[in-house]
């Protein structure tokens, strides 16, 4: 532990301004604490030995202090809320590098003027601006742009309002307009001028899409790669040739080293470590180019001082710097995947290319380095991407070892770009190489399993799996009398956070699950006695993925199958449908279509007794009360929207949740007239294509009603407030009953 000093403080900076960040974000008042805590640690640090016990836990106070002050405005986040919806001009300055998104892009700006009306709005944080369109601002210029402003989108397993929260970012501007009003000047604007030059020297030389492989594999830029290229290389486990990583820096710095030292001799050094920080930053200034960047520093310091390197110590102080500098890193999962990645290759890679002698030695480096990458990031991979690829190993085995020819032969391009016949030429063998790296992931993506589909990775998975690797890789470097224990606790500690989560699953309280299947509808009820399906949405697929996500793997039957209208955004995910239902309730009415017909026919097969519903009726099901509060007796089967089965589940302790399927405004002001109380969740007839009938939003819906919309894309109508939960934006929705 004494012997890396560096390595014990740094770790506990990062962990605790991880911890801070993650779970107790914004509390000044701990801030002060942590501070006034600091003082009387470092006068015991003088006299405890050993003092280094002191000093880490100083740091982790430090950190602590660093993450909760300065004082954040509390009331910024409520200020933003009360302007979302509203149409905005605004003017500021870039204050990140800019991502491509769909067309257009979208860049982080720190207004310095918003105007709503001729009222000036201030101090509503920072703001997220997408736009459509050719523009491309660069970090530090200054941007006009005029749109709505919205409350930041949220992705599916992935709580991006946290993360945009520790940016001070709590509205998106969806712009309409967009446009550059000045340039930013000085040294801050060379690493975008840099990247552009770049850009075009390659678009000139090489053709399409071999420049746009060229320019990711350079400087880690994702632009202009075909969707289909893009997909057969995350398929294959091949994105991270697009991202700047370490052994691109190395041969970065290899280069600008060899040219500089027979002019500069040991002060070469400095200028090396100055140019390998602008290319990470031409790079976009990425976590994994920022940790590749200052890992390949610090070897070269320590080399020109004489002094040895320490990996483990390294990897900590970058992370260390990189979280004090911007600390809301810690929710970013490139920072994530690149720490982890790069311990796991480090601690694995060894071992695993011991056991693969076999292998020629151009071969086995990078299949043993692409195997610890994956051992060590599969949780990450498996919650962020939702994708393992087993052939990963096998195609960066075949592709690996040219990957510095042509990080090398695409920085000499750049140069040859001042004679654009000479770099044409030059670019043919470099344009052939890269042709075979996207034949090996467009081949290799097509082979049986090559890419595994994760529709969903929990939390305490995540836990069981790591805590299971760590005693086991820690075993390999115990003495036979830890060896045993540590494969003990390797077995014992998963087995216990699976119980533990298990238990928890089986004993979870009653819930509403609004289920991310595209178009339509899936509701599923699931209380303390069992669990009711409302609806299938339109593919089988997405149905039983969320299914197999939400219900516990021993809760194979459901008590109850609710089928509230006959189209295919309804009934078209029950198309083959797995898990037996008790009882399959439908309209009491002549509504049409087959598609309901057959699964309704296939659960009777299976046992299953069919009932029809109409208004009026209450059943108790699965702990939840069932207000069924349409269709009306008589109701016309063949008038979409008029027919269709709509209840109000009600939960033990009085919590409710209405589904009124998608029924017409005519049907849904006579429904109102049957709610016995207003909705505590309110589910969006027809995923808010139009606004609710005046009648049933004054029976359902309260200043505290939380609407929610299940749809596969598209605008909601106007006039619904901006707090609308949505299935394509937040992916499941679990409601509390």
């Amino acid at each position: 532990m004494t012997r890396y000093p560096g390595l014990v403080l740094a770790l506990a900076w990062s962990a605790a301004i991880t911890g801070a960040v993650v779970l107790i974000p914004s509390r000044s008042w701990l801030g002060v604490i942590a501070l006034g805590a600091v003082f009387p640690l470092l006068a015991l640090a003088v006299v405890l030995r050993p003092a280094l016990l002191s000093l880490a836990i100083v740091a982790a106070l430090l950190a602590v202090g660093r993450v909760e002050l300065p004082a954040v405005d509390a009331y910024a986040p409520t200020r933003a809320a009360g302007v979302a919806g509203e149409t905005a001009v605004i003017s500021g300055q870039v204050s990140d590098d800019s991502r491509a998104v769909g067309g257009g892009g979208e860049v982080l700006v720190a207004p310095t003027r918003i105007l709503i009306g001729k009222t000036q709005i201030t101090d509503i944080g920072n703001l997220l601006v997408r736009w459509r369109g050719p523009t491309e601002p660069g970090y530090g210029d200054t941007v006009r742009a005029t749109g709505k402003l919205i409350l930041p989108r949220d992705a599916p397993d992935f709580d991006r309002r946290a993360y945009l929260g520790q940016r001070h970012v709590y509205l998106e501007l969806q712009a309409t307009s967009f446009d550059v009003t000045g340039s930013a000047g000085g040294a801050a604007a060379l690493p975008a001028w840099l990247r552009s030059r770049y850009t075009a020297a390659l678009n000139s030389a090489v053709p399409p899409p071999h420049a746009a492989v060229l320019l990711g594999i350079v400087l880690g830029v994702r632009e202009g790669i075909p969707t289909q290229l893009e997909k057969a290389l995350i398929a294959t486990g091949l994105i991270h040739l697009l991202v700047l990583s370490g052994l691109k820096v190395a041969v970065f710095a290899r280069i600008v080293q060899g040219a500089l030292r027979p002019i500069l001799g040991r002060n070469a050094t400095w200028p090396v470590l100055g140019l390998i920080a602008m290319y990470a930053m031409a790079g976009g200034a990425t976590p994994a180019a920022i940790r590749a960047s200052a890992m390949g520093g610090l070897a070269l310091a320590a080399s020109h001082m004489g002094r040895p390197s320490h990996v483990w110590t390294s990897l900590a102080i970058t992370a260390a710097a990189m979280l004090g500098w911007h600390p809301e890193l810690a929710w970013d999962v490139g920072f994530q995947l690149s720490f982890a990645g790069t311990a796991a290759i480090v601690l694995l890679t060894p071992s695993i290319a011991d056991r693969v002698r076999f292998l020629p030695h151009v071969l086995r480096e990078p299949f043993a380095v692409t195997c610890a990458a994956q051992v060590g990031t599969l949780p990450m991979m498996a919650t962020d991407f939702h994708v393992i690829s087993p052939v990963a190993p096998i195609a960066n085995a075949l592709t690996l070892p040219i990957l510095p020819i042509l990080v090398a032969s695409g920085l000499v391009l750049s140069v040859l770009s001042v004679a654009p016949e000479l770099a044409r030429v030059a670019a043919i063998p470099i344009t052939g190489l890269l042709a075979y790296i996207e034949q090996v992931g467009y081949l290799l993506a097509r082979a049986p399993l090559a890419a595994v589909a994760i529709p969903a990775f929990p939390t305490w998975l995540g836990l069981a799996y790591y805590s299971a690797l760590a005693p086991a890789i820690a075993s390999r470097h115990l003495p036979p009398s830890g060896r045993g224990f540590a494969l003990v606790l390797a077995t014992l500690a998963p087995v216990l956070i699976s119980t533990v989560a298990l238990a928890g699953w089986a004993n979870a309280p009653p819930q509403a699950m609004v289920m991310n299947v595209g178009e339509g509808q899936a509701v599923l009820l699931r209380g303390p006695d069992g669990a009711i399906l409302i609806d299938g949405g339109s593919s089988p697929q997405k149905l039983r993925d969320e299914l197999g996500t939400l219900l516990p793997p021993w809760q194979r039957n459901l008590d109850a199958l609710l089928i509230t209208a006959p189209s295919l955004g309804h009934v078209g995910g029950l198309a083959g449908f797995e898990r037996k239902a008790e009882m399959v309730f439908v309209p009491k009415a002549a509504i049409g279509g087959s598609a309901w017909r057959t699964a309704a026919l296939e659960q009777a097969t299976r046992g299953a007794s069919i009932k029809t519903l109409e208004a009026g009726r209450r059943l108790v099901i699965a702990g939840f009360q069932l207000e069924v509060v349409a269709p009306e007796p008589g109701a016309p089967g063949d008038q979409v929207g008029a027919a269709d089965l709509a209840a109000r589940a009600v939960a033990p302790d009085g919590k409710s949740f209405c589904d009124f399927s998608d029924l017409d405004l005519q049907a849904q002001s006579v429904a109102a007239a049957r709610l016995s109380g207003p909705c505590t969740y309110l589910l969006l007839p027809s995923g808010g294509r139009s606004r609710l009938s005046p009648d049933l939003e004054r029976a359902a819906v309260t200043s505290t009603t939380q609407l929610i919309a299940s749809r596969g894309a598209g605008r909601l109508a106007a006039g619904f407030p901006p707090d609308v939960l949505r299935t394509d934006q937040e992916g499941t929705i679990t409601l509390p009953m």
